[in-house]
This record gives C-alpha cells, sequence and structure tokens, in this order.
C-alpha cells in the first residue's frame, strides 16, 4: 500500500510542479525539470514494484492525468481570480502644470540632488536642475517646462 502512495504522490507532486512552472515562474525550467524528474521516478517506481504490465498502465494513467490537468489549468478563465482586473486610469502630472508659467518663483522644500520638490502657488511640484545641488528653503525659478519635467535654476 505504502508503495502505491509513493507512486501516486510522486505522479501528483510532478504535474503539480510542472503546471506551477508553465504558469507562474516560466522560464526557469528548474521547477518543471524537478516535475519531470518525480513523474518519471514515480512510473520508474510502478515498474519496478508490480512489474511491467502495471508499470504500462501507470505512464498511460499519469500521461493522461498531465495532458488533462495542463489543458484544464491552460484553460481561460481558471486563473482570473489570480488576474488583476484592474486598469489604472490617472495621469502623473497631467493638468497639474497648467497653472505653472516660465519665470515663476518658488521655494525649495527638499534638496534638489538633481531632483527634489519645490513649491509653486502654494502647491507641491517635482522639479529638477541642471545638474547643480540645491539645499531646502532656496528660492528657485522655472527655467524650463517640458515633458512633464520642471527645470529649475537658482535666484
Amino acid at each position: 500500500m505504502a508503495d502505491w502512495i509513493s507512486v501516486l504522490l510522486l505522479i501528483l507532486c510532478g504535474v503539480i510542479l510542472i503546471i506551477v512552472e508553465l504558469i507562474f515562474v516560466p522560464g526557469t525550467t528548474v521547477l518543471g525539470i524537478l516535475g519531470l524528474v518525480a513523474m518519471v521516478g514515480g512510473v520508474v517506481i510502478s515498474f519496478t514494484k508490480f512489474g511491467s504490465a502495471t508499470g504500462f498502465w501507470v505512464l498511460i494513467g499519469a500521461l493522461t492525468f498531465s495532458v488533462l490537468m495542463l489543458v484544464y489549468s491552460l484553460r481561460a478563465g481558471t486563473w482570473q481570480r489570480f488576474a488583476l482586473n484592474t486598469k489604472m486610469e490617472s495621469r502623473v502630472n497631467e493638468d497639474e502644470k497648467l497653472d505653472l508659467k516660465l519665470g515663476m518663483q518658488g521655494k525649495l522644500i527638499s534638496d534638489l540632488r538633481p531632483m527634489g520638490t519645490a513649491e509653486f502657488l502654494d502647491k507641491l511640484y517635482e522639479v529638477q536642475t541642471n545638474g547643480n545641488y540645491l539645499e531646502a528653503g532656496n528660492m528657485v525659478e522655472i527655467i524650463s517646462l517640458a515633458d512633464n519635467k520642471i527645470i529649475v535654476k537658482p535666484i
């Protein structure tokens, strides 16, 4: 009885490892190889402990079970509960820069190394310099507004 349990557990674990390899961690091949070794081990044990006739039936059963489980796991909708079904609709700084103009002055809230935070019109914006280090508290002026970037220089 213990031999049958070990054969079935090896085949089951092998199929599970192969499915995990194909669905969750594709490309690593480690789990797939371990799953294949476990399945082959279960079939080899069935051949040695129960004879060739029973071994062939176990081999056919293992292959059939593997194919059925693979088809079931790859069906559309099987893994929907694991999938992310939401979509991000927001944009970064899309409308925030409409109030800003070239030449506006603001105060640095954080150090610019070369990026940091500055306050313009009582709102905080992510700004950057042309490579200069500026300490928090300094006054800056906007010299460029392009491609969601606010470039400033010290005053």
